[in-house]
């Protein structure tokens, strides 16, 4: 896994997680594959991605054309997740909530199926470009990152299949099971990345040999770093009021988030750039919120971002 790059820079993509709100990143990733014209994983060192980051950041590992897996987010995301809208009364609220009191939202099965069919059998050691994919070690309460082996401290994952890591990075507790990988259970890595920026940049640094001075960095988010609830939450507000319609885990998205590219720009300066949306309030929109509107939604999102673009600055990122 050489550098794909003609010059001596060292290209990052990095993607975020978010749930069902990473057909928004996949959008994005398939308008800029359709420009480049060539499957969008040749044009960078390293891929990182976290949670649906993750997934996407594998897909592109193989060269899954991401106009496919945008069409699954389109077609399989009602059985992934639900064909429910975001509860708005009390009472179908509450309800929601109970529905992963005793376990996770959803089984898994029929991601895990459709992953299958675009990924097959292949292992970490098939993929065609580095990757770095955080997890949770759930059994020792510690973070596990996912490597292609790309770099001779980079072994030990080789024969871990891809399918598996990434349901073990999309494992978000209470909304799918943990997963487990010989003889350990792993959670979503968003737990500890959420945006995997610092990840990638570290793995670049000190397992790759990449100057910093030469990285320069793609950072895609979930349209949720700007993220505002539609009601304020009171000051006394208990678990009901924090878990009400994602409140809890899309807060820590947005701040993860928030705080990652805050660094990034800092330590990369021009050479680090970040496409996202604002947050589209009161549209329905959630982590696991798979409706034909949400869906509609979030691909006008990333069609109307990839337009926006500045085609000079992107072009010296891709």
């Amino acid at each position: 896994m050489a550098t794909k790059n003609a010059s001596s820079e060292f290209r990052i993509l990095s993607l975020s997680g978010g749930g069902y709100l990473g057909l928004y990143t996949a959008v994005v990733l398939a308008d800029l594959e359709a420009r480049v014209g060539e499957p969008l994983g040749r044009r960078f060192d390293l891929i990182a991605g976290t949670s649906v980051g993750g997934l996407l950041g594998l897909a592109l590992a193989y060269e899954v054309p991401m106009a496919q897996i945008v069409k699954l987010f389109v077609e399989k995301g009602e059985d992934i997740f639900s064909a429910r809208k975001l509860p708005s009364g009390a009472v179908t609220r509450l309800l929601d909530l109970t529905r992963s009191v005793l376990g996770p939202k959803y089984t898994g099965e029929t991601l895990r199926q459709e992953l299958t069919r675009h990924l097959g059998e292949r292992t970490l050691g098939d993929a065609l470009h580095a990757v770095v994919i955080p997890a949770v070690d759930v059994s020792r309460c510690a973070t596990k990152v996912f490597k292609t082996p790309h770099a001779d401290t980079s072994l030990g994952d080789e024969d871990v299949r891809a399918v598996d890591v990434a349901m073990a990075t999309s494992a978000a507790p209470a909304y799918f099971p943990s997963v487990q990988i010989g003889h350990t259970l792993y959670a979503d890595g968003g737990l500890f990345a959420m945006a995997p920026d610092q990840v990638a940049l570290h793995e670049a640094e000190l397992f790759m040999g990449a100057k910093p001075s030469r990285v320069r960095m793609l950072s895609v988010g979930t349209a949720a770093m700007g993220y505002r609830p539609a009601d304020q939450i009171e000051a006394d507000a208990g678990a009901v009021g924090w878990l009400n319609d994602g409140r809890l885990i899309l807060t820590m998205i947005s701040v993860q988030q928030q705080h990652v590219v805050a660094v990034m720009e800092d330590r990369l300066e021009d050479r680090y750039m970040r496409i996202d949306a604002p947050w589209p309030a009161r549209a329905g929109l959630g982590i696991d919120i798979a409706t034909r509107s949400a869906a509609l939604t979030l691909t006008a999102l990333g069609r109307e971002t990839v337009a926006q673009l500045d085609a000079q600055r992107i072009r010296a990122f891709i």
